[in-house]
């Protein structure tokens, strides 16, 4: 479309998100240039009354100047595109503002943003929020005043993490360590933590950043009303991604294939996507975004990662999946070196590809102010097997199975396998192992008694008799 329709186009239309009317130049004119640039831009036509009467303009060499200088005065300045047109006998001029690169943009009378027909004053909180959301200021790179090192320091964790990096602390001191790392500044010969070293170093890092949580949550059935179990992750990231891929894989089905004597373990949804997905949530969540945590959700039907924040600034949803774009570019160069994250966007291109292999679907994503990725849980139709397999049985019912080796309590096994949920444990295990005669009461005449045990029948240490022999066939292989 050229100048000329695109004129006549904007003519025909009301004012709205990306256009405004003005009778003539005046100094208001910049809360409008400004509020163009912090949205994704508009078109200003000068000559027009806010009805759409074109009235004209006599002088367009002085309002041609004006313009000009109203836009050089705003802060950062801004460029403007300016054609003078024809239309009815009268002479207009047509502003071209374009969505700006350096956001947020103010003018004399402060900060605004368009809504609508209208160009509206930010408030210092809004300010503040927009300057984090379009990543002018970088939260992990901010400083932490109340961290007090090497009170709050995390050694044993930084350690751990070393190691994994191959860095070698050789002549070389913690502190300087550190600093290259990016995760500290040495201020008055002081070293000053910056947000992303509380992230991954303090010994706890909610005292300091009381969002750095993965809350990690079972649900029974598919919607969020009844809670099975709960765990809120609240350590260094490293130990948080590690956490939740232990929920997940208690939570979710683990199935054994027998092919040609070879037994395969084969999760429900592979492994590698899961962390794939959780390494995604806690590389480039929003931690300005302090109202929500991290969310690791299991329902019947589904696995949801739940992410505070939309897309990173600069990536647009129809370059989801083919560009790369870090939020957090510390955080994500730290998984980086262990090995954990590629640094060009192969991620959700990894995962589909995964999910294909095992004869999965693709997984849903949604992003608006919180970024979800949704996993559909196959059920046992979707588990194909090419030749015989023996009776499936879960990793769970196999470590109750050893435990109830001798009697045990059903507290004493809740806690071995990390489940919170009685009545959740006693439908899905003690009832239906009771019934198929792979466990038995010891008070089987009072099932209620407080001195209650279970423990492993006949049939169910055939049952992990037959599980050995096949791990043992797998090495022998």
């Amino acid at each position: 479309m050229d100048s000329e329709q695109e004129l006549d186009l904007i003519l025909s239309q009301p004012e709205g998100q990306t256009i405004e009317f003005k009778r003539s130049i005046s100094s208001d004119i910049a809360k409008e240039i400004v509020a163009f640039s912090n949205s994704i831009g508009g078109t200003i036509i000068i000559g027009v009354s806010d009805t759409g009467e074109k009235i004209g303009i006599s002088d367009t060499n002085s309002a041609l100047s004006k313009l000009e200088s109203i836009g050089r005065n705003c802060d950062p300045p801004i460029r403007i595109s300016s054609e003078v047109k024809k239309r009815s006998g009268k002479t207009l001029i047509m502003a071209g503002i374009f969505e700006g690169e350096n956001k947020p943009y103010s003018c004399s009378s402060g900060f605004y943003l368009r809504n609508g027909a209208t160009s509206q004053k930010m408030k210092r909180e809004e300010i503040i929020e927009f300057i984090f959301a379009h990543g002018q200021v970088k939260y992990e790179d901010m400083p932490c005043k109340k961290f007090v090192y090497p009170d709050d320091f995390d050694g044993s964790a930084f350690q751990t993490f070393i190691t994994m990096a191959g860095i070698s602390a050789v002549n070389i001191s913690t502190e300087d360590i550190l600093i290259n790392l990016c995760l500290a500044d040495r201020i008055k010969g002081k070293i000053e933590f910056k947000n992303s070293g509380v992230l991954f170093f303090a010994k706890d890092p909610t005292r300091f950043l009381m969002h750095a949580v993965v809350d990690c949550i079972l649900f029974n059935g598919s919607e969020r009303i009844d809670i099975l179990d709960r765990k809120e992750q609240k350590y260094g990231l490293l130990e948080n991604v590690k956490q939740a891929m232990t929920f997940l894989k208690h939570h979710l089905d683990l199935k054994y294939e027998i092919t040609d004597l070879v037994r395969k373990e084969i999760p429900e949804i592979p492994y590698d996507v899961l962390r794939e997905a959780v390494l995604n949530a806690v590389i480039h969540r929003d931690y300005h975004f302090d109202g929500a945590n991290i969310s690791i959700e299991v329902f019947r039907d589904r696995v949801e990662i739940i992410d505070p924040g939309s897309l990173p600034p600069g990536l647009k949803p129809e370059e989801f999946g083919n560009k790369s774009v870090r939020r957090n570019k510390t955080i994500a160069d730290m998984f980086h070196r262990i090995g954990e994250v590629e640094k060009v966007g192969t991620g959700i291109k990894r995962m589909k590809a995964t999910l294909s292999e095992a004869g999965l679907s693709d997984p849903d994503f949604s992003f608006d102010s919180f970024f979800t990725i949704s996993f559909k849980r196959p059920g046992d139709k979707e588990v194909k097997s090419t030749t015989h397999v023996t009776t499936h049985v879960t990793t769970h019912v196999v470590k109750i199975l050893e435990l109830c080796s001798s009697p045990r309590t059903r507290d004493e096994i809740m806690n071995e396998i990390g489940l919170s949920n009685r009545e959740h444990f006693r439908k899905t295990y003690i009832v239906p192992m009771i019934n198929d005669g792979w466990i038995e009461m010891t008070i089987p005449d009072k099932p209620r008694s407080i001195n209650q045990r279970y423990i492993t029948t006949e049939k169910g240490r055939k049952v992990l008799k037959e599980n050995s022999d096949r791990k043992g066939g797998e090495k022998d292989e």
